[in-house]
């Protein structure tokens, strides 16, 4: 591999496996990517990347509720308390929360006009920040990459 990753944290010596220094890599990328948008969103919506991930995903069900279990499957990150980024959301009018009518014991959420809003005033920076972060990797690498990152993600083991 190259010796790209050691020059970036400085590391004398060469790591004890490729997967090692790939998932290093990725951890590395992975943070320097989400920063400067955690940031953004932040200081411009008062937004954590998971509260935009959860408006996001109860925009793409829109108009069906999803559950907050259905909403942590699909999650990027799976955070173990999507009820209280629910709650948090709630709080400002991003959501709503209501019984599901077929079982009273399921509570169902809905992105609201005002979390539609936010979202349409943050779209245009969700489209330019990928370009401003990789636009400077060619294309032909871009879709090796993305071909790539699919593969371990289909593949993926698992560790306690």
């Amino acid at each position: 591999m190259s010796p790209s990753i050691r020059r970036h944290i400085e590391q004398k010596r060469a790591f004890e496996s490729p997967e090692q220094e790939v998932v290093l890599a990725v951890r590395m990328v992975a943070a320097r990517i989400l920063a400067p948008w955690e940031r953004f969103l932040a200081s411009e919506a008062g937004l954590t990347a998971s509260q935009y991930n959860v408006l996001r995903i109860l925009r793409g069900s829109h108009p069906a509720p999803l559950t907050a279990g259905t909403i942590g499957e699909r999650s990027i990150a799976h955070d173990p308390d999507v009820t209280r980024l629910v709650d948090r959301l709630a709080d400002r009018g991003l959501v709503k929360r209501a019984r599901s009518e077929a079982d009273r014991r399921v509570v169902e959420v809905e992105i609201t006009g005002k979390g539609l809003d936010l979202l349409r005033v943050l779209d245009p920076h969700a489209r330019r920040m990928p370009r401003a972060l990789v636009g400077h990797v060619e294309s032909k690498k871009l879709q090796q990459l993305a071909k790539l990152l699919a593969d371990v993600l289909d593949g993926m083991g698992t560790y306690p």
